[in-house]
């Protein structure tokens, strides 16, 4: 039978061993476990965020229309009812139905319009019904003399196409001239004149075009004054219009304000 010191000895020596092989377990399971987390880490910094799962309830169903795009607002589309242009004409007297004092007129025409119907989708060939104001200012560049008047006409818009708006105006309007002491087709001071034209509008901006327009004039003063010969002419006008605005997108911290300008009230803050 062994003697207890070596008994003792090998039971103290499986101890040692028993704890020195757990110790080796936990420092591998250690060193495993900082491995793994030290790579997990790298690859969530290396890869990008990943997207929010989506569920059922957030697919559109199959038989849902496709999303609308709002189309970008032509350039010819108009806030409110309110024009404004300018144009400068240069008007010849032909031979209809005789031409015997060779007039020529070089005139401005500064103007105020009103909207009273805009249709962009009808299907009539007028698409916009304007009514205007415009101012007769000039001189006759031949035989010489003054004109100075108002006309009232009336503006029907075709189909647009592109940036080109096609346009027939007629109207009349009142002149005082002192072209009649150098021109014998007229008589008096106060001369009439009905009119008629077609032309184009190019909106080279949104809401502001270039105008250019072929216009059909006759001059008399509508028998007040004996002899009413009167003259008949051609003119070519050339300028701008523009429309009011759209209106500006809200800025993010205003408050409600109310502007108290007339000016405002009528032709826009902008």
């Amino acid at each position: 039978m062994p003697n207890s010191p070596t008994i003792e000895r090998n039971s103290w020596a499986a101890r040692d061993d028993r704890w020195r092989g757990l110790f080796l377990f936990s420092a591998l399971l250690a060193g495993g476990g900082l491995f793994q987390g030290k790579g997990l880490r790298a690859q969530s910094l290396d890869s990008p965020a990943s997207a929010p799962a989506t569920t059922v309830a957030d697919q559109p169903p199959p038989d849902a229309p496709p999303a609308l795009h709002r189309a970008p607002t032509p350039f010819w589309t108009n806030r409110g009812r309110w024009t404004f242009g300018f144009q400068a004409g240069y008007a010849l007297e032909n031979a209809i139905p005789r031409n015997i004092s060779h007039i020529n007129l070089l005139v401005a025409q500064p103007q105020l319009g009103f909207i009273a119907w805009d249709s962009p989708g009808s299907r009539l060939p007028a698409r916009r019904f304007e009514v205007l104001s415009e101012g007769f200012l000039g001189n006759a560049v031949h035989p010489g003399g003054r004109v100075t008047g108002q006309t009232l006409l009336f503006r029907f818009d075709g189909k647009p196409s592109g940036r080109l708006v096609p346009f027939f105006d007629m109207g009349a309007g009142i002149l005082d001239t002192t072209l009649h002491t150098r021109a014998p087709e007229l008589s008096g001071r106060l001369q009439f004149t009905p009119q008629g034209g077609v032309g184009l509008q190019y909106f080279f901006s949104p809401q502001r075009a270039m105008v250019f327009e072929y216009r059909y004039m006759h001059m008399s003063n509508a028998s007040i004054e004996p002899p009413n010969h009167g003259f008949n002419s051609s003119m070519i006008t050339v300028g701008v219009r523009w429309l009011r605005r759209t209106p500006r997108p809200p800025a993010l911290d205003s408050s409600p304000h109310r502007s108290h300008n007339p000016f405002h009230a009528l032709f826009g803050a902008d």
